[in-house]
């Protein structure tokens, strides 16, 4: 019946139609090679890094499994082990606070002891990126109260996402209804940015009213925009899928995307994902084998390497990439410091730093 009524809509008046189109990647968002020819930091396939900071000394944070290591040149040392997924991080001062799946937040001191901050069911799980406004209270967004996996909700159509206060040990909804909220960050004292996975979306929201719709900073983008951090002179973007057109497709068939996840493993969706380790072993549907098995740079994507940087006024003025053909895919953090610049790839499984514009 609802196909029917939106056909009929659609001939009654042809601009109350929904029609997905995925937009090019230019302007600042002009694919390079920047992430593939940058240095890898970690010792190859021994972490799956989900987020990173950089302190001021220039030690290197990081999440991975149940884990919070620090990277200091080239040496990794455990500094917390959380009993649970650890995901996003948030420097406070000295010590750093995680997220735990199953738990909630965890703050770490400088000596590697932790305690429990925060484990109210509200922030138990599902916790996508944290955010420190100036008074000290911390938002955490949930990407879905009711499906922990990105895919999941996304096939689904999710709408349950949250965005949560925390203050001490005492939590507060403030936004609800929100199609996967990846990423949060201050951007004065009275507002943050807002990343908005399901909606390609990054919003400018008042903090004092966070569950009005607020003013686009970037609408329509061709990524699922995920983390975002604060850099001296605007934000940086992690955006760990890219779009592609058989993708926002099977999202307007309902009947065919019931019979996919039923019929079909989780694995083998036609949806993005953090990294195609073996290519040649997926469905052709997406069109990413060419002549003699060669994926091409420009194919369509399954899995991409991408982080951008926004400027005060909004506009995306530079990006690193690995492109389809590449490998170091799946960035779910970045962190900036002094100018230099560093990416989790989960779907790489390592922390990258990204070879520099001038270097190019």
């Amino acid at each position: 019946m609802n196909r029917t009524l939106s056909t009929l809509k659609e001939w009654l008046n042809p601009d109350w139609a929904r029609h997905r189109t995925v937009p090019p990647f230019e302007a600042g968002l002009r694919p390079n090679r920047r992430l593939d020819e940058g240095a890898a930091l970690l010792p190859a396939g021994d972490f799956e890094p989900d987020d990173l900071l950089i302190r001021a000394s220039g030690d290197v944070v990081f999440s991975s499994g149940d884990t919070v290591f620090t990277l200091t040149g080239a040496v990794v040392i455990p500094l917390a082990a959380l009993g649970g997924p650890v995901g996003a991080l948030l420097a406070v001062g000295a010590s750093v606070i995680a997220a735990v799946d199953g738990v909630g937040l965890v703050t770490i001191d400088a000596t590697g002891t932790a305690r429990d901050l925060c484990t109210d069911p509200l922030v138990a799980s599902c916790v996508t990126d944290l955010a420190l406004l100036p008074d000290g209270t911390v938002l955490v967004t949930v990407g879905s109260s009711t499906v922990g996996e990105w895919a999941a909700a996304l096939v689904a159509d999710d709408r349950t996402g949250r965005v949560v206060r925390v203050t001490g040990a005492r939590a507060e909804l403030v936004a609800d209804g929100l199609g996967w909220p990846a990423g949060i960050e201050s951007a004065s004292d009275t507002e943050v940015l807002l990343s908005l996975s399901f909606e390609h979306r990054i919003e400018r929201r008042a903090t004092a009213a966070l569950g009005t719709r607020g003013t686009p900073v970037g609408a329509n983008l061709p990524v699922y925009p995920g983390r975002i951090t604060a850099t001296a002179d605007g934000w940086w973007v992690a955006a760990p899928y890219a779009r592609n057109r058989f993708t926002e497709l099977l999202l307007d068939e309902p009947e065919l995307l019931h019979e996919m996840t039923a019929t079909i493993r989780p694995d083998q969706w036609f949806v993005p994902r953090l990294r195609c380790p073996n290519p040649y072993t997926d469905t052709l549907q997406l069109g990413q084998l060419r002549v003699l098995g060669v994926i091409k740079p420009w194919a369509p994507a399954r899995s991409y390497g991408l982080a951008f940087r926004l400027d005060r006024r909004g506009r995306i003025t530079e990006s690193v990439h690995s492109r389809a053909d590449g490998d170091r895919h799946g960035i779910t953090g970045v962190a900036s410091r002094d100018g230099r610049i560093l990416v989790a790839a989960r779907g790489f499984r390592n922390v990258l730093e990204p070879q520099t514009a001038n270097e190019r």
